[in-house]
């Protein structure tokens, strides 16, 4: 709260490589057809994704140096020449009909080597611009906290109360460790009371008044299931880990995104949301297309050379990199990518064999990182649900297509 607090009360602030400004949220308008209230519809996402500060304060953080953009590869990948497995019926269709018709992409990046093979874009998307991420923030999290455990400065066995003091009251806290933070395995229950409350107070809807960590604070009751296995990818327990994230490191969430930024190499100013008082937000954090892409490569680069400046511990990237066997305890979303598919610290791990992780957005929004084929595919998108089981199914089969050796490319 005080690095928030901090934060809001300036306009802006050197951190190092970046700058940090704070952005306030311009007065609605009554005529604008897209307000408050429905910006989050799923048919005003495609617009509002990328114009989160439209609708809610934050923090923008920008490079101080601009990165040179990256060369294209060797051989392209031509959209209408790759053919891929169309899910609905198994018939071989071009990639960009998938895209187009199943994905509803907005923008898709493919790297091979750390070159573009792919920059898919529809009319009118900007691939520079910061567009929120939503859950797919979560991961990103866990790979911070997972480096500050490398280094020393979180005990992941801890309890989560020993990192939030805050919330030495809650009982139910007490009795659960980092560790199952970190996996999203926490057991605890959100009625839906609480998620609209959450929504409210995070300011992803109208109607807050404290802000989401006071409310976290004075929630009277704090239920979870007696075998632990409650699974998060959306809801009020996001904020627990963004809060425990800052604890460990002693910064606030927009310095660590000026640390991310460094260390993926970012081209492009990112966002990060916050609530009525300056509180970042745990799905709040907004980058371009191009560093979506760059954070999947620094993932590939940390996993294939590790090193001290690397974006996560060898030790965790070797674990979500490696098939899993855990049953049907998995989210819904990512049981549609397969029921082989692996799910450890809120990463994906499509397939039972092979060095591979995926990061699960909403609407279609992911990034997949193949260690095996050194191919990063990032993906914006707009589709009509969160996690339709027809959508992961046709993401499952872009990534397959993606990382097929050679493949149906176009002229050079």
């Amino acid at each position: 709260m005080v690095f928030a607090a901090l934060l809001a009360s300036t306009s802006v602030l050197a951190s190092g490589p970046c700058t940090l400004t704070d952005v306030v949220r311009p007065p609605a308008s009554a005529d604008q057809p897209v307000g408050a209230d429905n910006w989050l519809n799923p048919g005003n996402i495609r617009f509002s994704l990328g114009q989160a500060s439209r609708f809610m304060p934050g923090i923008r953080s920008t490079p101080a140096a601009r990165q040179p953009l990256r060369a294209n590869a060797p051989k392209r990948i031509d959209p209408d020449r790759l053919q891929v497995v169309d899910p609905a019926d198994g018939t071989q269709r071009s990639l960009r009909f998938l895209l187009e018709n199943r994905v509803d992409a907005d923008g898709i990046i493919i790297l091979r080597r750390g070159k573009v093979a792919l920059d898919y874009q529809r009319s009118g998307f900007d691939s520079a611009q910061p567009r929120l991420l939503l859950e797919a923030t979560r991961p990103i999290l866990v790979t911070q906290l997972a480096r500050a455990a490398a280094e020393g400065r979180i005990a992941r066995e801890k309890s989560i109360t020993r990192a939030l003091p805050e919330l030495s009251g809650v009982r139910e806290l007490g009795k659960l460790s980092l560790q199952r933070l970190l996996e999203g395995r926490t057991g605890l229950q959100w009625p839906e009371t609480d998620m609209v409350r959450w929504r409210q107070e995070a300011g992803w809807a109208p109607g807050g008044q404290t802000g989401v960590r006071t409310w976290l604070q004075h929630r009277a009751a704090w239920p979870r299931t007696s075998d632990n296995t409650g699974l998060d990818m959306y809801g009020p327990e996001g904020e627990l880990l963004l809060w425990a994230t800052e604890k460990a490191w002693k910064r606030s969430a927009p310095e660590l995104l000026c640390d991310l930024q460094g260390l993926i190499r970012a081209r492009n100013p990112a966002f990060w949301a916050t609530d009525m008082v300056g509180t970042p937000l745990a799905d709040g954090l907004a980058l371009s297309l191009f560093d979506f892409a760059a954070l999947g490569q620094a993932l590939l680069d940390a996993g294939n050379r590790p090193g001290p400046r690397t974006l996560a511990p060898r030790w965790f990237l070797d674990t979500v990199a490696s098939p899993s066997n855990e049953g049907d305890n998995k989210p819904g979303a990512v049981l549609a990518l397969g029921q082989e598919t692996g799910w450890q610290y809120r990463f994906a791990h499509p397939g039972l064999r092979g060095r591979r992780v995926a990061i699960i957005g909403a609407y279609g929004t992911s990034l997949y990182v193949d260690f095996d084929f050194s191919t990063v595919v990032a993906v914006f998108a707009s589709h009509a649900e969160r996690h339709s089981p027809l959508l992961m199914a046709s993401l499952r089969s872009l990534w397959e297509s993606a990382s097929r050796p050679g493949g149906d490319s176009g002229p050079q």
